[in-house]
């Protein structure tokens, strides 16, 4: 089971993202971040099927040498959406984040849930 299938809240399939810091020794709990749409700034609420975080992508969008985090939300308002958290020298920061949907995009949607944001490219990124 994946952390966006487990029950968060009382609420299943709700979803959420975690960022785990590493080091020359591995990857450390300290300084983790945990994020749903429950957490401030982010845009929505957490609700049941959303899938908040079943694609993470980190990647610096304004090539300012600090990755943003984009975190997919497949089934959001029926079309799917993503959320961008603005990157900063401490990693993803709510504040000024920004989100984009399916059916913001123009893309014709079918079926009961668009997926926009189902899937993201991976990539490896310093901080």
């Amino acid at each position: 089971m994946t952390f966006w299938q487990a029950l968060y809240g009382g609420v299943f399939r709700v979803g959420g993202a975690v960022v785990l810091y590493g080091s020359a020794a591995g990857l450390t709990p300290d300084k983790s971040t945990a994020y749903s749409q429950d957490t401030p700034g982010i845009f929505g609420t957490a609700e049941a099927d959303d899938g908040f975080g079943s694609a993470v992508h980190l990647v610096d969008l304004n090539k300012d040498g600090k990755a943003e985090a984009v975190v997919g939300i497949p089934s959001e308002n029926n079309d799917g959406c993503l959320w961008i958290a603005r990157g900063t020298p401490s990693g993803p920061a709510t504040t000024g984040s920004s989100s984009l949907c399916g059916a913001a995009t123009g893309l014709t949607l079918r079926g009961p849930h668009g997926l926009f944001g189902a899937a993201l490219p991976g990539a490896q990124v310093n901080f």
